[in-house]
C-alpha cells in the first residue's frame, strides 16, 4: 500500500516549471532579436488627414462705414454679386451735405479775401507815392508858415503892426503844421515798412485751408455710402434701415467675399509639420453629411508658422486652442455644391488616396 502511494501535487509541480521554461525562453529570444524601430521613410509616406473650412483665395472681409451714423438705406440683400464700387449703404447724409455747403461758402469767403489783398498789394505803389507827396507838400506848407510867422514877428518888432493875438496865432499854426508834417513822414515810413505780398500769402493760405476744409466735407459725405472694394458677393447684410451703426461694433454692417477660386484651409497639427509641401494632392470630403460628393486638389502652400487656428468656432467637440500650421488646397475644376465656411475633411498624400 505504502509504495504504491502517489506523491500530491506532482503533476502541477512539472507543468509550472514547463510554463517557466517556455516564458525564459521567450523571454531571451525577444532579447536577442528585438524589433527594429519603424522606418522614417514609410512614415512620411502616411497620407495626413486633417479638418479645414471652405474659404475663398482671397479672404473673407468685414465692410462698415468708417463714421457713425443712422442707416438710410441698403441697396444689397444677402448673396447678391455687385461690381467694383457699387454702393452697398448709405447713412443718412444731411449733416454732412450742410458742412459741405458751409465750406464752399468759406471757400467763396476765402477767394474774395485773396482777391482784395491783391488789390492791396498792386496799389501799395501808388499809395506809397501819394503819401510821400502829401508829406513834401507838408513840409513845404510848415515851412511856409514858418517864415510868414518870421516875416509877422519882424514888423511888429519894427512898426507895431499886428496884435499879439495875430502872432500867436501864427505861432500855432506853424506848429499845427510841423505836426501834419511829421504825421505825413511817418505814414511814408509805415507804408515803406510794410511788405503788401505777406497779405496776399496769407490770403492764400486762408483760401487752401478752405478748400482743404471742403474737401474734407465732401469726403464725409462720400464715407456716408458704403461700396464694394472690389468684384464679388455679398455673403451677409447685418443691419437694416433706421439702424444707428458705428465703426469695430459688435459686428459688421456686411461681409463679403471678393471674387476669386475656393480653397480649403485646413488645420494640420505640428506634428505633421514636414510631411505636407506644395502640389501634394489632396481630397476633400464634407463627413458632416452622408453621400457627400468628394473634390480633388493640390496643395498649394503650406504656412511659414504654428498658430492658432484662423478660425475661431465654439462649437461643440471643436478645439480651438491647438497650434496648428494652415494649409492652402486649390480645388481643381469648377468645385460645386460648397459654400463659404462650410466644415469639410482633408486627406493629404503622395497619391491622393
Amino acid at each position: 500500500m505504502a509504495a504504491g502511494r502517489k506523491i500530491p501535487g506532482l503533476g502541477a509541480i512539472v507543468a509550472a516549471l514547463v510554463l517557466a521554461g517556455s516564458l525564459v525562453g521567450a523571454w531571451f529570444l525577444l532579447r536577442l532579436e528585438p524589433e527594429p524601430p519603424p522606418d522614417p521613410d514609410s512614415i512620411a509616406q502616411l497620407d495626413v488627414v486633417c479638418h479645414g473650412r471652405i474659404d475663398s483665395l482671397n479672404p473673407i472681409v468685414s465692410l462698415e462705414p468708417i463714421i457713425p451714423g443712422r442707416v438710410a438705406e441698403v441697396f444689397v440683400k444677402d448673396g447678391q454679386s455687385v461690381g467694383q464700387g457699387e454702393a452697398l449703404m448709405r447713412l443718412d447724409d444731411e449733416a454732412a451735405k450742410l458742412r459741405e455747403e458751409e465750406a464752399a461758402v468759406a471757400v467763396e469767403v476765402a477767394d474774395l479775401d485773396l482777391q482784395s489783398a491783391r488789390q492791396e498789394a498792386a496799389s501799395h505803389p501808388s499809395r506809397l507815392a501819394a503819401a510821400e507827396a502829401s508829406s513834401k507838400a507838408a513840409d513845404a506848407r510848415a515851412l511856409a508858415s514858418q517864415k510868414l510867422f518870421e516875416e509877422r514877428k519882424a514888423q511888429h518888432k519894427m512898426f507895431m503892426t499886428g496884435t499879439p493875438a495875430e502872432l500867436a496865432a501864427a505861432e500855432a499854426e506853424v506848429a499845427q503844421y510841423q505836426q501834419l508834417a511829421a504825421a505825413e513822414r511817418a505814414r511814408v515810413r509805415e507804408l515803406k515798412d510794410i511788405n503788401p505780398q505777406l497779405g496776399v500769402d496769407a490770403a492764400e493760405a486762408r483760401k487752401r485751408s478752405a478748400l482743404i476744409a471742403q474737401k474734407q466735407a465732401a469726403k464725409m459725405v462720400r464715407d456716408c455710402v458704403l461700396t464694394a472694394p472690389s468684384k464679388g458677393t455679398v455673403l451677409r447684410v447685418q443691419v437694416s434701415v433706421g439702424e444707428t451703426i458705428a465703426p469695430t461694433g459688435l459686428q459688421p454692417a456686411l461681409v463679403f467675399r471678393p471674387d476669386g477660386p475656393f480653397v480649403v484651409r485646413a488645420e494640420i497639427e505640428q506634428e505633421f509639420l514636414g510631411r505636407v509641401r506644395a502640389g501634394m494632392p489632396a481630397e476633400v470630403k464634407d463627413d458632416a453629411r452622408p453621400n457627400a460628393p468628394t473634390w480633388k486638389g493640390h496643395v498649394l502652400r503650406v504656412g511659414d508658422w504654428v498658430a492658432r487656428k484662423r478660425s475661431v468656432v465654439l462649437e461643440p467637440g471643436e478645439i480651438n486652442d491647438v497650434r496648428t500650421i494652415e494649409c492652402v488646397i486649390t480645388l481643381d475644376g469648377t468645385p460645386e455644391g460648397i459654400l463659404i465656411g462650410q466644415r469639410v475633411r482633408t486627406r493629404i498624400g503622395a497619391t491622393g488616396n
